[in-house]
């Protein structure tokens, strides 16, 4: 279907699924019924917006207010905390933005009545001061991925960042990445189309919050979920552990190393949590809820393929899988060591090539090369993707920007499926805009503070930094589309590793530098672009959001960095540990090191034809022509519903259960059905309602749950309190991890 054809059926396509196959059904006027409250949302959910955004709007309220200032300070070093910490978890989840509303929420409505009315206290807090405190606060606890870079030169290569040089790169990606969301708005954050479903949860929350009548059920219902949760996190987290994830296969076989492969899930790299179930929304995450039913369906139909792949690549002994750990990110020796990179490389970490003769090369678990094959591939896939689908769109938003046709916002293309802007637009265009020139002047400035760090360290050639930042640009596009329309966005990660390894070979650091400048920056660039999105959505001045995103851009590169080299310094030996243990882990770090070292020093040795992993690189050309045939078949047959296929989705999720902890997603799966498919459909005035304030909810009391955990009991504060042992937390010297999964390696 073309994008014209989208924006004709928009009001009455539902999306069902049946017997395996994407069906659309017509459901007419009856789809909408806003007197009732009754509005049926489609499986993309782009028009739940009109469910949940008021209209409502008064453009003289004050937002960077002294309130403001004081909590995006306090918040934004909370969140940069909580996000540096969660790098080092054995879980890896973002800083939620829902608990960071609530704490603004209770300390912005106690300080509009403790401090006296004037400059202090302009009156009362209002929801437009709340979105713009998370925003800034949340802003603070985005950048954890540039400081792999150092955690890696501080692990494996024994050097260190200087504070200001960790600083700094810390801004450089982010700065950059937003510059270039500012320039290109009004294809990334201006469309209705382009919604953000992740950003849904937290725009519901600051709707419900700001309520005219705080006894409203939903009210009680957020905070019920969030004190509920608080307390029951310190059972599956802390005390229980069995709960993470409950496997009664496991608890029938306790000897099985082939039952922990398929069956196990709870510790990081156990497993495949094949028909676990967890009582941990840490692990379980709100996504269920949140993700449109499309997206998920296809996520399913990924894991599905990812279950039924894996233990066949291992068993038949694809790249001699049998040698190396089921699951793992490290490098081994062919004999299936652990592979000692200081070994091949000179005093200046550059190849050296006589003694990677002598040495041999290094080789992946196949679990782990199996999922660096599908990122690739589903890379090129969401590029394709989103060109064949989005082209016209893109190509006429890029006209307008250098055109600097601002009235052109209001219509990218006459018709296309991101062409017209929704209603939050254009109440919030009352306000002045952010020149083009202010993101221009802060991304030259972030520009060149990464040329100083290229230049300073003599690492990255000059030229490759502006490749990486070129691409960057780029992918920042095809990401944002994705992310906004689908809530998924394709790992940009392993592709510019790739690029960067056959741009500068031999020099694994310098591999890090491609990659921290290139894929880091998107990943930085997404994340300004949804909270650009809700500013939009709660009708904040963009001028202050512009403050407020620079602002917690600042605070947050001073904490990830204090954070950062305290856990280095304090969990040196749990960090290099492929498995970590229930606390900590440093598979985020080691995994970068990995390909640092594949990629960034033997690309054209070991990903080239006829070289042990070629298949990683022939991915990439794999996935470019995944989306063709549906996009093909869509076209002669519109009816049956191609258009929902998504393969960028569908590669990635094949190789979902190859790292970390793989007991939540079937929990993830049985929520999505419930929430997103059944109540959606047939519950509408629940789901409208009550769906996403539930899910904020659930999140603020996990991560704050987390957070206090961390520092109190679990190390991050100096002092680690251990749980005892009971049947719910198993000792781990009976041989079983704590889902009772036995921890003996297979024998062949």
């Amino acid at each position: 279907m073309s994008s014209q054809e989208l924006d004709e059926k928009k009001e009455d396509e539902k999306i069902e699924l049946e017997t395996g196959t994407f069906l659309v059904a017509t459901e007419g006027k009856e789809e909408l019924n806003l007197a009732q409250e009754t509005l049926l949302v489609d499986g993309w959910g782009h028009d739940i917006i009109k469910a949940i955004v008021s209209t409502d709007d008064d453009p003289t309220e004050p937002v960077l207010t002294f309130r403001f200032w004081l909590l995006a300070t306090l918040l934004g070093t909370f969140s940069g905390s909580l996000g540096q910490l969660y790098t080092f978890k054995p879980q890896t989840v973002p800083v939620s933005s829902l608990m960071l509303a609530v704490f603004a929420y209770v300390f912005g409505m106690l300080l509009s009545k403790a401090l006296p009315q004037g400059i202090l206290n302009p009156g009362k807090f209002t929801k437009k001061e709340l979105a713009l405190i998370v925003i800034a606060a949340a802003t603070a606890g985005n950048g954890v991925a540039s400081t792999y870079i150092i955690g890696a030169k501080d692990l494996f290569f024994n050097q260190k960042f200087s504070y200001v040089d960790g600083i700094i790169l810390v801004l450089t990606t982010q700065f950059i990445g937003y510059g270039a969301v500012g320039i290109f708005r009004s294809v990334l954050v201006y469309p209705r189309r382009v919604f953000f479903p992740t950003a849904l949860a937290g725009v519901s929350l600051y709707e419900t919050l700001f309520s005219r009548t705080v006894n409203d059920n939903a009210f009680k219902l957020f905070w019920a979920a969030c004190g509920g949760l608080f307390v029951w996190t310190f059972l599956p987290q802390y005390l229980a552990p069995t709960l993470i994830g409950v496997s009664v296969f496991c608890l029938a076989n306790q000897n099985s190393p082939l039952f922990t492969q398929l069956f196990g899930g709870v510790n990081n790299n156990e497993g495949l949590g094949i028909g676990s179930i967890s009582f941990d929304w840490n692990n379980i995450g709100d996504a269920g809820m949140t993700y449109p039913w499309v997206t998920q369906v296809n996520q399913m139909l990924g894991m599905v393929g990812c279950v039924v792949v894996i233990p066949i690549l291992y068993y038949n002994n694809v790249w001699n899988a049998k040698t190396f750990p089921f699951m793992a990110q490290g490098l081994y020796t062919i004999e299936g060591k652990k592979y000692n990179q200081t070994k091949i490389l000179t005093a200046t970490n550059s190849l050296d090539e006589a003694a990677y003769a002598k040495y041999g090369q290094p080789y992946y678990s196949t679990s782990w090369a199996f999922n660096t094959m599908m990122q690739n591939m589903s890379v090129t896939a969401g590029i394709v993707h989103v060109l064949l689908w989005h082209g016209a769109d893109i190509i006429a938003a890029v006209k307008q920007v250098f055109a600097k046709k601002n009235e052109a916002a209001t219509s990218t293309t006459e018709s296309g499926v991101i062409g017209d802007v929704d209603v939050s637009y254009r109440l919030t265009s009352v306000h002045p805009e952010v020149p083009q020139w202010w993101y221009l002047t802060m991304m030259t400035i972030a520009f060149g503070l990464g040329f100083y760090i290229c230049v300073k360290d003599d690492i990255l050639p000059w030229w490759a930094y502006i490749v990486t930042i070129l691409m960057a640009f780029c992918f920042i596009i095809i990401s944002g589309l994705l992310a906004g329309i689908t809530g998924f966005s394709p790992p940009f990660k392993t592709f510019i590793q790739l690029i960067g390894g056959f741009l500068v070979p031999g020099k694994p650091i310098a591999n890090m530098y491609f990659t921290t400048f290139g894929a880091n920056t998107i990943a930085e660039a997404i994340a300004m672009t949804v909270d650009l999105k809700i500013g939009q959505y709660m009708k904040v001045p963009p001028r202050a959001v512009f403050v407020a995103q620079l602002y917690g851009g600042f605070v947050g590169a001073l904490i990830h960095y204090i954070i950062n080299q305290i856990v280095l310094e304090t969990k040196h030996d749990i960090l290099l540990d492929p498995n970590g243990d229930n606390n900590w882990s440093g598979q985020n770090i080691i995994g970068f090191n990995t390909k640092a070292i594949t990629f960034g020093t033997l690309a054209p040795k070991i990903l080239v034809a006829g070289g042990t992993y070629e298949w990683l690189s022939y991915a990439f050309i794999l996935g470019a022509f995944l989306p063709i045939p549906f996009w093909l078949a869509h076209r002669f047959a519109p009816k049956v519903g191609f258009n929902m296929v998504n393969t960028a989705i569908l590669s990635w999720y094949f190789c979902i259960f190859t790292v970390g902890v793989n007991s939540g997603w079937w929990s993830r799966n049985i929520l999505g059905f419930v929430f997103q498919y059944y109540l959606r459909k047939y519950k509408p005035e629940w789901f409208n309602k009550y769906n996403y304030i539930l899910a904020a909810g659930l999140n603020a009391g996990t991560q704050l749950a987390v957070f206090v955990m961390s520092f109190a009991l679990q190390g991050a504060g100096g002092v680690t309190i251990d749980p005892p042992f009971w049947a719910l937390n198993p000792d781990p010297a009976k041989g079983v991890f704590s889902d009772y999964c036995t921890r003996k390696k297979p024998t062949f």
